[in-house]
């Protein structure tokens, strides 16, 4: 036994001398990304202001890798969300306020409707109120047979989208606008556990993610597999939320293939968007219980409108969305783009047209033009929409919209 123990401490000892000598890398990067947006689709009047983000979005991160021995390798990152307009971490107010759209309150009562109306705006307004660590915040090992990490990160189906995404998930002409509030596609995964392996132009992502007893959001599983082989590229993604209350949520199911010949680069998406029971239900759920304002005799009835405002703003649909590339020349890029969202409720669909063009300046900082048309069907009210910039909905449905922006993105 003596032996044994004494072998382990060797083995332990040693184990920490390669560490303490091994290579290892610590930095410091971000990106800000600071210009003018112009939106119309709320009100009589475009409204203009100054906006972080609309590009690629502002960022402040920190990561570090070392060499544990050959062949593995502890890694990090911890990332946060900010905008550089106002310097918060917290996103501006939407142009429409803590409105929620016409649709969600279809077919509920005016009694119900004012009691329930000022939960959902402050559920919207607690949405945009970001962590520090907003954007990604977790530790990994990665092995010869590939990685495992743990923490706040993306999704599966997520980073397929923004692999295919002509915008890479940026861009007030961004089809994501779509599926939005609440949303139709989770973008970062608390609580999280995942394995990725990539190998001669195969790559795979399996996650996990724990509710941890949290209301609204349950347990979460997602998959992604793809492969690469010169121009061509192909990804498949599925994931799945249930509720806090173990009930079936939202699950999407993700097929993306880019080709690239000479200076285009052709790119499209096929993200379906089902969700049973919206997460929101079991907030509102919880909210209207606890809610002591509310007779015990009329709790069931706003119970079940609570639940009908959820189903309302749900998913069951799916987003066609393509788009080009062309390399104008080393300095200037041409982006066009065309996404349409289509729905079992015709209240809930949308398209969108989208144009962007970025100028090199240097190999640090670009200028980026963009532009968006959203046409916003029979019921929808969707604004343009950009890394993380909710600018809220038009104030009628069915009225359309557009977006034009000019930033300067700096990276570092």
């Amino acid at each position: 036994m003596k032996k044994h123990i004494t072998l382990v401490a060797l083995a332990a000892s040693a184990l920490c001398a390669n560490a303490q000598q091994a290579p290892s890398s610590l930095s410091l990067y971000g990106i800000i990304d600071v210009g003018v947006t112009a939106i119309d689709g709320y009100g009589d009047k475009t409204r203009r202001f100054v906006s972080s983000g609309t590009q690629v979005g502002s960022r402040l991160g920190v990561r570090g890798t070392e060499e544990i021995s050959p062949g593995w390798k502890a890694m990090f990152t911890i990332e946060h969300q900010l905008y550089a307009d106002t310097g918060s971490q917290n996103q501006q107010s939407p142009i429409s306020g803590f409105a929620i759209p016409v649709r969600a309150l279809v077919g509920v009562p005016n009694t119900v409707r004012n009691q329930l109306e000022p939960a959902l705006g402050q559920s919207l307004a607690d949405s945009l109120n970001n962590k520090f660590w907003h954007r990604q915040a977790w530790v990994g090992v990665v092995t010869p047979v590939g990685a495992v990490l743990a923490g706040r990160q993306y999704s599966p189906a997520f980073a397929t989208f923004g692999r295919f995404d002509p915008h890479q998930a940026g861009n007030v002409g961004n089809a994501f606008a779509t599926l939005t509030v609440p949303t139709g596609l989770e973008v970062r995964i608390d609580n999280s556990v995942q394995y990725v392996a990539e190998m001669g132009g195969f790559r795979l992502n399996a996650m996990v993610g724990a509710g941890e007893g949290g209301v609204g959001n349950g347990k979460f599983w997602g998959i992604s597999a793809g492969y690469a082989a010169g121009a061509f590229d192909i990804g498949i993604a599925h994931q799945r939320r249930t509720t806090s209350e173990g009930l079936d949520s939202l699950e999407n199911t993700i097929l993306g293939a880019a080709y690239t010949l000479g200076p285009v680069k052709m790119t499209g998406l096929y993200v379906t968007a089902k969700d049973k029971h919206p997460t929101l239900g079991a907030q509102l759920r919880a909210q209207l219980n606890a809610n002591a304002a509310i007779p015990a005799a009329l709790k069931p009835l706003f119970l079940q409108y609570g639940t009908q405002i959820a189903n309302n703003l749900g998913f069951d649909g799916h987003l066609a969305y393509a788009g080009v590339h062309y390399m104008i020349n080393d300095r200037n890029k041409l982006v066009v783009s065309y996404g349409q969202y289509d729905d079992k409720v015709e209240a809930r669909e949308a398209a969108i047209a989208g144009i962007a063009l970025e100028h090199i300046l240097s190999k640090r900082t670009s200028v980026w033009i963009s532009g968006s048309k959203v046409d916003n069907k029979t019921g929808q009210q969707v604004l343009p929409y950009s890394q993380g910039l909710l600018y809220g909905f038009t104030d009628k449905p069915g009225r359309d919209a557009s977006a034009y922006s000019m930033n300067l993105v700096h990276r570092f």
